[in-house]
This record gives structure tokens, sequence and C-alpha cells, in this order.
């Protein structure tokens, strides 16, 4: 669960960013830098190339803060912009690696750590109410960086069905969250 102060110094730091504030970045990566990480890491499975993405964020931060638009919180924009530089890290590499299609523990530890919700407890019961085979695709596709084109041959599941357990599973997740 993510603190609430914490949530609000790295919202302000990343406005500091987008003033051209340099210390405020290394602010940032200091806060930020081991939770990133691990997300990251969990994506690619590979610590040196995990390190080279986050390197490659926090550049990418710097040089692109002026499209943080306010709207949401700091943490999901940048948790966004590294599972984006994970998935293209990935696919530089061509590297594929089979993940079991059973939800874990793990799994759902790293969907709570890439969140910006403050109360991450109602994610996890929320996944825990939706099919096995939804819960598994969505922290496939959106813990694990696999594209919906991957889900299709890893399930051997036609593309259309994969695109439906998501889109469904993710309008569950909405109405769970917001009752």
């Amino acid at each position: 669960m993510l603190d609430k102060h914490w949530v609000a110094e790295t919202n302000a730091l990343l406005y500091r960013v987008q003033q051209r504030d340099q210390l405020a970045l290394k602010i940032l990566y200091d806060l930020t830098s081991t939770k990133l990480l691990h997300l990251i890491a969990s994506i690619v499975h590979d610590s040196h190339e995990a390190e080279d993405v986050l390197q490659d964020v926090f550049v990418n931060l710097w040089q692109q803060a002026d499209k943080y638009s306010g709207n949401g919180s700091a943490w999901g924009w940048i948790c966004v912009m590294a599972r984006h530089r994970s998935i293209d890290k990935l696919r530089r590499l061509a590297v594929r690696h089979h993940e079991s299609t059973d939800a874990s523990p793990e799994l759902l530890e790293q969907l709570n750590i890439a969140t910006d919700n403050i109360d991450n407890h109602w994610i996890g019961q929320c996944l825990k109410q939706l099919p096995l085979k939804t819960q598994h695709v969505i922290l496939l596709s959106y813990i694990k960086g696999y594209s919906h084109s991957d889900l299709t041959h890893l399930l051997d599941t036609p593309l259309g069905t994969v695109k439906a357990w998501i889109r469904r599973g993710l309008q569950e997740l909405k109405l769970c969250l917001s009752a």
C-alpha cells in the first residue's frame, strides 16, 4: 500500500522536474527507483536489463516531464512509462519467457506495486472475484507485459477471446473498485 505522503511527495517532485530541477530528479530517483526496478524486473526478467531500462526511464522522464498533465498521480504516470520501456526492451531483445497462467501471490504483489491506487487491498479483492482466465490475462498483460498477440500464443486462444476477457475483466474491476 502506498502512503499518501509518499504519493504527494512524488507528485511534487515530478512538478519540480517539469521546472527542470535536477535535484528534484535525483530525489525522485532515490524515492522511487527501488519500486520501479522491481516492476521493471518483473517484466524484463533480467536484472542487468532491468537496470538499463530504469536508467532509460529516468532519462526519458527528464526529457518528457512536461508531457505529464497533472491528471492522475505522478507515480501512475511513471509506472506506465516504465512498463512501456520494459516492453520495448523485451521486443528489442526478442526475449519471451514462458509464464505460468496461474494467478500467484507474487503477481498480485507486483500489481499492488505497479498501481497508484492508495488502497491496493481492494484491487486484489476485486481481482479474486473475476474468473480465473480473466485474472490470468489481466495479470500477464498488465504486470508481465505480454501483448494480446503474445497471450494468444501462450494460452492457445483466439485473439478476439483474449481481448474480450481483458475488456470484460477491466470493466468488472472498474465496477468493483467504484462500489
